[in-house]
């Protein structure tokens, strides 16, 4: 029997047929008759719906998940990740598992099985954060009398990391001449606009418009995080877009498997040892230029689709001129700063 305690609970999980059946009870005993029944039905293939059924009231993980996707996710830039991540809450839970048994003790216990399957702490913060909007939309209906305490896991800040111009002209160099001359113009792109690789895919032709001021811009209307913005494009991130054009979706074929498949020779013609050579740092190479070249954070945050400035000052610690420069002008004579003051 694979009983365990839970809390103040004792929780029956196993797995059969690749599906896996959860279900706690307040003594040892009926968890172990609960199990031994439905390891039986499955066996000799009778009923065993009624056995999975919650008492009246209670909603299941399962339901709660669709419920907030429906709401909040469908047909979103993040619709993929957020389907995913189900999946996998599903499979660890299982679909039919009250939500109001799922406390503090139960998703520690997930955590650990997320760290025993290798994935990285921001990975599995993003399963928790998944979790923690269901939370929220339970609450907020009725479903939850309160949200469990979710602890997430401790991430490094950032990778201190970016291209240089030097790094960014051998890729070019080593792409163009291998004949992956789409892939050239997305890393370009990609690098002078910021924008998500998630978030590109789903931009159409007709989101580029002209404005007489800034030019030629493109407005993301699905973003990662629901927050649509408006990018002015560069000259040579507009010669990319019209280039691509010869789809509705310019960037669509650029998808998660596409670049994988292309980055992985550039590492293999570049950089093989640095783990932290990835494609998604053209994102941290155009934040971090604006912010080398003194653009204020306040517009970086903006352009970058940043919720919060927490987001944005990561990039400031990838530019050590820029300390140099305060550090400089701290450091001219008082009368240079202020010569009314001169005597």
């Amino acid at each position: 029997m694979s009983i365990r305690n839970n809390g103040s609970n004792f929780l029956a999980d196993f797995m059969s047929n690749g599906v896996r059946y959860r279900k706690q009870f307040p003594t040892h005993e009926e968890a172990a008759a609960w199990e031994a029944e439905l390891k039986k039905r499955i066996r000799l293939n009778l009923p065993f719906q009624e056995l999975l059924d919650n008492k009246a009231g209670k909603m299941d993980i399962d339901t709660l998940l669709s419920r907030t996707y429906s709401r909040y996710w469908e047909n979103t830039a993040n619709e993929r990740t957020q389907l995913v991540n189900i999946r996998l809450i599903n499979e660890y839970f299982g679909p039919t598992f009250p939500v109001e048994e799922i406390d503090t003790a139960a998703l520690d216990d997930f955590i650990s099985f997320l760290e025993k399957r290798g994935l990285a702490a921001s990975t599995i913060n993003g399963r928790l954060a998944t979790l923690s909007k269901a939370f929220t939309y339970a609450v907020d209906r009725g479903y939850l009398s309160k949200r469990p305490k979710i602890e997430r896991k401790k991430v490094s800040n950032q990778r201190l990391r970016f291209f240089t111009e030097e790094e960014e002209q051998d890729i070019l160099e080593v792409l163009r001449a291998d004949g992956r001359d789409e892939f050239a113009l997305f890393l370009e792109w990609s690098i002078d606009t910021g924008i998500r690789p998630i978030e590109s895919r789903n931009i159409p032709q007709t989101s580029l418009r002209e404005d007489p001021e800034l030019g030629y811009m493109v407005d993301l209307r699905k973003t990662k995080n629901a927050y649509p913005r408006t990018i002015p494009l560069p000259q040579r991130a507009y010669e990319s877009f019209i280039t691509l054009s010869d789809e509705f979706m310019p960037f669509s074929r650029f998808t998660e498997s596409y670049i994988r498949k292309h980055w992985r020779f550039v590492r293999e013609a570049l950089n093989e040892t640095d783990p932290e050579f990835v494609f998604y740092l053209t994102r941290h190479t155009c934040a971090s230029r604006m912010v080398q070249r003194n653009i204020p954070l306040h517009v970086v945050k903006e352009w970058m689709g940043h919720k919060t400035y927490e987001m944005t000052l990561r990039y400031a610690k990838l530019c050590p001129k820029n300390f140099l420069d305060a550090k400089l002008a701290l450091e001219q004579p008082r009368d240079m700063e202020h010569p009314s003051l001169s005597f």
